[in-house]
C-alpha cells in the first residue's frame, strides 16, 4: 500500500524585529567650547538606555565635567542636540549662556558635585526640602516626611537639624545626594563627587552609589577612581580631546583596550596585566 505523507512547512516569519527601544539619554554631535581655542565637547555622540550607569573617565581638559553641567543644564553648547527619554532637551541659541532647554525635562535630573555644594546658612532639613517646595510646590509636611525618609535611607536622620558645618566631608556628601534625590529624578549625574573625601569617607560615599545602581537609577558618573568605575559601570566611556576614543563594558575596557590611547592612559592610572 503506497502511503502519501506530506511535511506540512511553516510559513515564513513575516513579522518585524521587535525595535531597540529609544535611547533614554541620546548627545547627537554636541560641540562645546570656551572660546576660540578650547574645545571640549567635538562633535561628541552618545547614548544611554534608563538602566545603564555611564562612567566617563579621561585626563584633566577632556570635557567630562562640561558634559554634566550641559546635561543639567548649567551650560550651553554651540552644536548639535542633547534629547532625553525621546524629547529634545537641549539646543543651541544665538546666546551660549542661554540655551533652548526644556525646563520640565530638566526637574527630572538631579547633579551631586565635588564640593557638596550645600547651603551653609540653612540646617540639613532646610537643604533637603528648599527645592521640593520652591519649584515643585511641595507642601513643608510632605518635604519634611520626605527629607526624613531618605535620611533614614542614608545612615543620617540623626543629623536632620546639624549645619553642613557640623557635618564630615562624607556625610556633607551624602546629604548633597539626598538633596538631589528629593525631586525624584529619573537620572543622576555625579561629577567627581569623592575626590576631596578621606579615603573612609570615600567608602561612605560609594556605598550609597551602590545602592542607586542595585535599584536601577540611570546614572552618568565622572571619575577618576577605576576601580569603583568597574564596580557600578554597566559602560565605561573614555574621552580625550572632547571626542569619544573608546567605549565598552568595564571589564573589556580596563583589561583589554583597543586603543593605543586608552591603554596609554590606564597605564598610568591602572597596573594593566
Amino acid at each position: 500500500m503506497n502511503v502519501h505523507t506530506s511535511i506540512a512547512t511553516r510559513p515564513p516569519d513575516t513579522a518585524a524585529p521587535p525595535l531597540a527601544p529609544a535611547p533614554f539619554v541620546e548627545l547627537r554631535e554636541v560641540y562645546k567650547s570656551y572660546g576660540e581655542h578650547l574645545v571640549v565637547m567635538d562633535g561628541l555622540s552618545l547614548d544611554m538606555q534608563a538602566d545603564d550607569r555611564l562612567v566617563i573617565i579621561g585626563p584633566s581638559g577632556s570635557g567630562k565635567s562640561s558634559l554634566l553641567r550641559c546635561m543639567m543644564g548649567l551650560e550651553g553648547i554651540q552644536g548639535g542636540e542633547i534629547q532625553f527619554q525621546g524629547r529634545s532637551y537641549m539646543r543651541p541659541s544665538k546666546s551660549a549662556a542661554q540655551p533652548v532647554l526644556d525646563r520640565a525635562l530638566q526637574r527630572q535630573i538631579g547633579m551631586v558635585f565635588q564640593h557638596y555644594t550645600l547651603f551653609p546658612h540653612l540646617s540639613v532639613l532646610g537643604n533637603l526640602i528648599l527645592a521640593p517646595m520652591k519649584s515643585a510646590g511641595m507642601s513643608k509636611r510632605d518635604a519634611t516626611e520626605r527629607a526624613r525618609a531618605y535620611l533614614a535611607r542614608l545612615g543620617l536622620e540623626s543629623k536632620l537639624h546639624a549645619y553642613p558645618s557640623q557635618l564630615s566631608g562624607g556625610q556633607k556628601q551624602r546629604v548633597a545626594i539626598a538633596r538631589a534625590l528629593m525631586l525624584e529624578p529619573r537620572l543622576m549625574l555625579f561629577d567627581e563627587v569623592t575626590s576631596a573625601l578621606d579615603p573612609e569617607m570615600v567608602v561612605e560615599v560609594q556605598n550609597v552609589m551602590l545602592q542607586l545602581a542595585e535599584q536601577k537609577m540611570a546614572m552618568i558618573i565622572v571619575t577618576h577612581d577605576m576601580h569603583f568605575a568597574r564596580d557600578i559601570a554597566t559602560r565605561v566611556i573614555f574621552c580625550a580631546n572632547g571626542s569619544i576614543v573608546e567605549q565598552g563594558p568595564p571589564a573589556q575596557l580596563f583589561r583589554q583596550p583597543r586603543e593605543s590611547r586608552t591603554r596609554e592612559f590606564l597605564e598610568k592610572v591602572l597596573h594593566l596585566d
